[in-house]
């Protein structure tokens, strides 16, 4: 069976939960919400929690479905919050909060999307799940605020490493470790876990750093200085503007790409340090899928 085939009905779930939840909380933002949480979206955190669920041979239960929508529902108001500190019109091909609102009231529509995410996570019946969220959404803005505080500056590729880590990967990390907390896992296998999921949203990032600078300048307007541009930079110390229509563009795109399939790979493998019979084969095959093709 195709992964999509075992996800859909927990997909459609999760969409018909995310209606309800805004519906019987709703306001005036409510269509304009509604219309960005169904914007075109692969649901990464979502699929990757079920399938977490899955590979521990336990179908996504009631709580699990909970974790998934509260990650929906977090993610999409960091997009909103995103969107305002870099001055973005577009997201998920359509006009943004930003764009439409102006920054104060895009600010209450993302305020409002992180309150409905910790309405959903107070209707767990675990409460550990709550710390674990506050921790990592911490980790998650203490990233967001270093690469805010490192705009416009070549970063070494150890400090590129920490901000995506910390901003982005640090989401998956809390579905990971909110599943296995859910289902009880051993100290060892959240472990495993853990480190798959940190890696996976390291991959996960840095795909999308290598399309923004193969595709447009967002970035390097935006003065976020990413891997394609770390790697520029070492080559042309001497260059302040980093050209895009540089015939050594693919270059540095390549080698950027070449360092993300490898650690795509490295994290796969860490999945090979589960023990038989304590996880579902052919779920941590579709994990594994899931980060090299991510």
């Amino acid at each position: 069976m195709k992964p999509e085939d075992i996800l859909k009905p927990y997909i459609s779930l999760l969409e018909q939960d995310l209606k309800t939840l805004v519906d019987e909380n709703k306001n005036e933002l409510k269509d304009d919400v509604l219309g960005f949480l169904f914007a075109p979206s692969k649901r990464i955190r979502p699929v990757f929690t079920y399938l977490c669920s899955f590979a521990l041979k336990n179908k996504p239960s009631g709580d699990i479905q909970k974790i998934a929508l509260a990650l929906e529902l977090l993610h999409s108001a960091t997009l909103v919050h995103d969107d305002i500190l870099d001055e973005s019109t577009q997201r998920r091909g359509r006009e943004s909060f930003y764009s439409k609102f102006g920054a104060k009231r895009a600010v209450i529509a993302g305020d409002y999307l992180l309150s409905l995410c910790f309405k959903a996570l107070s209707e767990l019946k675990h409460p550990d799940v709550f710390k674990i969220f506050s921790s990592n959404i911490l980790k998650t803005i203490n990233g967001e605020i270093n690469q805010f505080n490192t705009r416009f500056q070549i970063s070494s590729k150890e400090e590129y490493f920490r901000i995506i880590s910390a901003k982005t990967a640090n989401l998956f990390v809390c579905a990971a470790q909110s599943v296995c907390s859910i289902l009880g896992t051993d100290e060892y296998t959240k472990n495993v876990f853990e480190d798959f999921a940190l890696g996976l949203g390291t991959v996960f990032q840095m795909r999308n750093d290598i399309k923004d600078f193969s595709c447009s300048k967002d970035d390097i307007e935006n003065g976020i200085y990413t891997l394609c541009a770390i790697y520029f930079k070492q080559d042309n110390p001497s260059c302040d503007i980093i050209d895009l229509e540089s015939n050594k563009a693919a270059l540095y795109i390549k080698k950027a790409a070449d360092e993300t399939d490898k650690i795509a790979q490295d994290t796969a493998d860490v999945l090979n340090r589960l023990k038989d019979g304590t996880y579902d084969l052919s779920a941590v095959d579709m994990l594994k899928n899931l980060c090299l093709n991510i």
